[in-house]
């Protein structure tokens, strides 16, 4: 677990690292004792979550979302008393933009997003934050054509502005979040999960059950541990130092300011500064100092410190940086071989399941895919609506899409801290942010079994099952404008591109919900004014795309002269490990 302790000086000092061979004193472990006198609770839970970070607030308010008509309801326990609020994440991407546009929250975050940094202006790579050699502009996006792939936008929001939000929002989906709350031991059985709590203040015990537990329980997941679940990758890269420190860095900065990020490489030290507050503080990250890539605790002093960001940032020790917090963390590049248990009633999510370098800012985002991901596959599955064995496509379709983002941050940590020579290829931002893939799982495949990659270009989609349903923007009928993503809700979705097709009546003849729209040239609620989605998913005549409650593309419906309703029954029933009636 993160110790938190003072520095000589009276300066917190966060230990964050984590070891992956082995459990070390800093990592919890769930005690094994006899559960049997302590009394159950009265009320089972569909859900408990582990952990009340991002992750597992995204899967307890996308858990509410999908299962708000059948009032599932879910809980989160949390060892912390209050949300975190020093710095962690940063970086709202297209993806988990479009996720919180599904649920509502979109527009609540855009008004938090922190407006004084231009997101297309990219991140600069210098020598110095103020002055030295003139260095080089990573430009990730652009603008127009960002627009054409989503709806969305980038938006800067730190984690710690981000939870409060999600916070805010919990009751209105069912989700509970009890913090100071430690989950210390639980027990997979054949119909669930009995989960016992310890209260933190109190110390008193409780003991619950649940259908499904979902472990969003970090770095050094003790989930994982007990589940026996490995990890695959490059393992542990760097123990790198956090400084975080207070100056008004839009006054420092000049026409840099606009940069949220700076990656810096003096002769000596390769780090970044993050700005923090709306530019009134600002994080440094050291990587390296002369060749030294391990800071334990106490081995940096506040001496130490202040000339580490004097020397990254060019300043003059009359410039007033202020120390404010220490924190040592671990880089690495691994993803679980597994994200559930052997049992299938534990899933593992975001940090637990992945940890990669936060260049690109790809480690939250890619948890918020997990929890998306999860969560409509455990609200089907709860609700009768799906057989359990759709819950074993969670694994099939993230573990192989998490590698290829965890394979994507380490290659611009080595591009972009140490100037890799020769650079390591990397994919696009767009495909590795919303251009995933799933080969198999839940869906119908309509390609070659030889296809293996798991991901594609977003600006040129396949439409092919397996694939994120694309963004084209709609006309409604009070010439407002909507995107195709806005029609995907709670239920399946069923799109046509011509009109009076017999898709259309067949998924309305199943008494599972399936929404379903004509979307052409005249269609009405919301027309495609130039055909742009049958051209951009290759639609034909006679043909239908089913979308699932995720965005992805379940099933391709092919020309048929009749059994259309049986057709679209069956491709169903593939996906939800039933036949629907």
């Amino acid at each position: 677990m993160t110790e938190i302790s003072q520095t000589a000086g009276g300066l917190e000092q966060v230990d964050d690292r984590i070891s992956l061979s082995g459990p070390t004193s800093r990592d919890r472990v769930f005690s094994d004792f006899d559960i049997s006198s302590i009394p159950l609770e009265k009320e089972e839970w569909p859900v408990i979550i582990m952990g009340s970070s991002l992750v597992g607030m995204m899967t307890g308010l996308l858990l509410g979302y999908h299962g708000y008509r059948f009032r599932i309801k879910c809980v989160s326990f949390d060892r912390r008393p209050t949300i975190l609020s020093h710095p962690r994440a940063t970086g709202i991407n297209f993806r988990t933009a479009e996720i919180l546009r599904q649920i509502g929250l979109e527009s609540r975050c855009r008004e938090e997003s922190v407006r004084e940094f231009d997101i297309d202006s990219g991140m600069l790579v210098v020598e110095q934050m103020v002055g030295g050699k003139p260095g080089r502009t990573v430009q990730d996006h652009d603008p127009k054509l960002d627009q054409e792939m989503s709806p969305s936008q980038w938006l800067w929001l730190t984690q710690s502005m981000l939870e409060p939000i999600l916070t805010e929002y919990a009751p209105k989906f069912g989700y509970s979040m009890e913090l100071g709350k430690d989950i210390v031991h639980y027990e997979e059985q054949v119909d669930g999960v009995i989960v016992v709590v310890k209260d933190l203040a109190t110390n008193d015990l409780k003991k619950c059950k649940a259908k499904y537990m979902v472990a969003c329980d970090g770095n050094r997941s003790a989930t994982r541990r007990k589940e026996g679940i490995d990890v695959e990758g490059q393992g542990v890269l760097s123990n790198s130092l956090n400084i975080r420190f207070k100056a008004d860095l839009r006054t420092l900065l000049g026409d840099r300011a606009r940069h949220g990020i700076i990656y810096i490489t003096t002769p000596h030290i390769q780090g970044a500064f993050r700005q923090e507050d709306r530019g009134k503080s600002g994080l440094l990250w050291v990587n390296s100092v002369d060749g030294r890539t391990e800071f334990p605790p106490g081995s940096v002093t506040e001496e130490d410190a202040l000339n580490y960001l004097y020397e990254c940032s060019g300043l003059t020790k009359d410039a007033g940086l202020e120390l404010q917090s220490f924190a040592h963390w671990t880089v690495a590049s691994v993803t679980a071989e597994r994200f559930s248990s052997k049992g299938g009633r534990v899933f593992i999510a975001g940090d637990a399941a992945h940890i990669m370098p936060p260049n690109g800012a790809l480690g939250g985002n890619t948890g918020c895919g997990d929890a998306h991901n999860l969560a409509w596959k455990l609200a089907y599955v709860l609700t009768g609506r799906a057989d359990p064995s759709l819950l074993k496509s969670y694994q099939q379709e993230r573990q192989p899409v998490d590698a290829f983002v965890v394979d994507q941050a380490t290659r611009r940590y080595w591009n972009r801290i140490f100037n890799k020579m020769p650079r390591d290829p990397e994919e696009p931002y767009y495909t590795v942010e919303i251009g995933h893939r799933y080969n198999k799982g839940a869906i119908v495949s309509d390609q070659d079994e030889n296809q293996h990659e798991n991901f594609e270009n977003p600006h040129e989609p396949s439409g092919h099952a397996g694939t994120r349903f694309p963004h084209v923007p709609l006309e409604r009928e009070d010439g407002g404008i909507i995107s195709t993503l806005d029609l995907v809700k709670h239920n399946f979705v069923l799109v046509v591109a011509e009109a009076d097709s017999p898709w259309i009546p067949a998924s309305q003849a199943l008494k599972l919900t399936v929404d379903a729209y004509e979307l052409h040239e005249t269609s009405h609620p919301y027309r495609d004014g130039v055909g742009k989605l049958r051209e951009k998913v290759q639609l034909g005549v006679g043909e239908a795309l089913l979308v699932r409650p995720d965005g992805f593309i379940a099933w391709r419906g092919k020309m048929i002269s009749h059994g259309h309703e049986e057709q679209l029954r069956r491709g169903l029933g593939q996906v939800l490990g039933k036949l629907p009636q």
